[in-house]
């Protein structure tokens, strides 16, 4: 059976806690509260930027979708095994893949840049909020976010076609699939 696979971009296939954090040491480590990046992960448990940093929310959504889009998005970091996999599993045809982000308008030409760069080919890229993600015509998601997991799950009645992308930030969540990487996310939905 041919399914239509959707893939999540930051947290899935581009590492954007890392870059951010690089980026606010760099530039503006008077923002930081932590000085370690594994300290940093409240901002994809809940995105309370201002409650990560000593900046403001709108200050740091100004330096990741403005003043440094082009290095966190388009130029960012890569879980490259993940991308690897996938564009292998992308040109194979057997399945038909969307990609399934939020992205600001001001910023998705970045995400565009990005995974055109890395050569992942998908069907169609749906920008949507995370609330919106459970709306798009796919049969499964592969998402690491909590509360994109509980719109799903809400949305479509069960979290069976969700695949949770193991991150720090998604430790407690009770997820029926879980997997460390795109293969096995891959594995769990061909399996079924």
């Amino acid at each position: 059976m041919k399914y239509k696979i959707g893939v999540d971009v930051d947290g899935v296939i581009r590492n954007f806690s890392k870059d951010l954090f690089e980026v606010i040491q760099r530039d503006y480590p008077e923002w930081l509260i932590h000085t370690d990046s594994d300290s940093f992960v409240s901002i994809e448990e809940n995105w309370d930027l201002d409650k990560s940093f000593h900046a403001t929310d709108e200050e740091i959504k100004q330096l990741y979708r403005i003043d440094a889009g082009e290095e966190i998005l388009a130029n960012g970091t890569p879980y490259q095994s993940n991308v690897d996999y996938l564009r292998k599993e992308i040109k194979k045809g057997e399945h038909d893949f969307v990609c399934v982000t939020s992205q600001h308008p001001t910023c998705s030409h970045h995400t565009l840049t990005w995974l055109g760069k890395h050569e992942l080919n998908f069907e169609t890229v749906y920008f949507r909020r995370g609330e919106k993600k459970w709306m798009v015509e796919c049969d499964y998601l592969i998402d690491d976010s909590p509360n994109n997991w509980k719109h799903w799950k809400n949305g479509r009645g069960s979290d069976r076609n969700f695949i949770l992308m193991n991150q720090q930030w998604n430790e407690k969540l009770n997820a029926t699939n879980r997997a460390n990487s795109i293969e096995e996310a891959l594995d769990i939905i061909y399996d079924k």
